[in-house]
């Protein structure tokens, strides 16, 4: 025991971690610029086939990566986080690259305080376990939503504003157990959600008059109050079943 004590205890020591600093100071990786180091944690943790890429229409990292390694829209995209094990410098850097500019999958009741990493979404979605730590959690800026219109919704508005107001993307993925079988009334509690960078809303959502006036609506500044749906496109909102009344669940 005494042994192992003087092992710590010198692994700890000022000179061992001098020389660690020494050692950080003139790796080739670390001399490069911040903003080629930046490129650098990019390749590694923002993958060309994950949904954040996907969604550009042209993307040059994608370009990149498929000119130069041949690598195939169908491969499983990967992430190397074990580069932010490399030293703390490494860690401060990549760290808000990896949380920040991937796309999350958000909690359906929790919604922004229980996100997933989302790898892909075709042909199945593929997530990792949920991200708990806060620190981190506060960093995510890019979400991807799940919303079913024919069950009850498992969170409020309040929530759903609170979750995604001033988000750099969210996309809103609409879907029901049978077409035609309810209307939008679960997708106005992001009515109220403001200052979003980038807004998505598809799926099932008829003829995407709605979803279209939603984004919109999502991508105003922060207490700016868009006109109503039926103001502004002259009909209510699209017809169907209403399960609230009717059933169907």
């Amino acid at each position: 025991m005494a042994s192992k004590l003087r092992q710590d205890t010198t692994m700890q020591s000022p000179d061992t971690v001098m020389d660690s600093a020494l050692d950080q100071s003139a790796s080739a990786l670390l001399s490069l610029p911040p903003e080629l180091r930046n490129e650098i944690w990019r390749y590694l943790l923002v993958p060309a086939t994950s949904p954040a890429s996907s969604l550009h229409a042209v993307d040059r990292k994608a370009q990149h990566h498929c000119s130069s390694l041949g690598r195939g829209s169908s491969e499983r995209p990967r992430i190397c986080a074990n580069v932010l094990r490399i030293c703390k410098q490494a860690n401060t850097e990549a760290t808000p690259i990896l949380y920040g500019e991937n796309i999350f999958n958000a909690h359906p009741s929790l919604l922004a305080t229980l996100p997933s990493f989302l790898l892909s979404t075709l042909p199945v979605r593929v997530t990792l376990p949920p991200v708990t730590h806060p620190r981190v959690v506060r960093l995510i800026r890019k979400f991807s939503l799940h919303v079913r219109l024919d069950t009850d919704p498992r969170f409020t508005s309040s929530q759903a504003e609170e979750s995604f107001n001033g988000v750099e993307e969210l996309e809103i993925e609409v879907f029901q157990a049978m077409y035609g079988s309810c209307d939008f009334s679960v997708l106005a509690l992001f009515e109220g959600v403001r200052g979003v960078g980038r807004a998505i809303v598809r799926g099932s959502v008829g003829d995407g008059r709605y979803a279209g006036w939603l984004a919109k609506s999502m991508m105003c500044p922060p207490g700016e109050k868009p006109s109503g749906f039926v103001e502004e496109q002259g009909v209510g909102r699209w017809e169907g079943r209403d399960v609230w009344q009717d059933g169907n669940r």
